[in-house]
């Protein structure tokens, strides 16, 4: 089994919070009624980032979409090497679920979703589509962190 470069997945997704915190910075949003702000906010910021996807995180994987929607916002990760068959899911997930909301609860690039108090979400997908699982990060749990 090829060994998946983590760190340069964590790398992207900090890029896109980046820009993420570029579009509340500048958007304007957050004046009225603040759960549709906060919908249109991140509707908007997904629709950004797609313009730029498919985007290569590292030769495992692949940024494929971004969702904003109610009180989530989506990654859907692609790894065009890998079957969901042929991967060890539950070493996957114990792997990635600390990581991802480390990083989730940590860096400055994912701010502006904490303030925002919603869910993020990273699906990752097999070669065929298929779906290996989704981590969820409650953003409100990473002040108990």
């Amino acid at each position: 089994m090829k060994k998946i470069t983590w760190t340069n997945v964590l790398t992207i997704a900090g890029a896109v919070g980046g820009a993420i915190i570029g579009n509340w910075a500048v958007s304007g949003l957050f004046s009225g009624d603040a759960g549709e702000d906060k919908t249109k906010f991140l509707m908007s910021t997904a629709s950004e980032i797609n313009k730029n996807l498919p985007m290569n995180v590292d030769s495992e994987t692949v940024l494929i979409a971004t969702i904003g929607a109610k009180e989530t916002f989506t990654y859907n990760y692609q790894l065009p090497n890998y079957e969901k068959d042929n991967l060890d899911l539950k070493k996957f997930v114990e792997t990635m679920t600390p990581k991802v909301t480390n990083f989730v609860c940590s860096t400055i690039e994912m701010q502006a979703f904490r303030d925002l108090n919603i869910f993020i979400s990273y699906n990752y997908y097999d070669t065929n589509h298929k779906q290996i699982t989704e981590i969820k990060v409650d953003t409100k749990q990473c002040q108990k962190i």
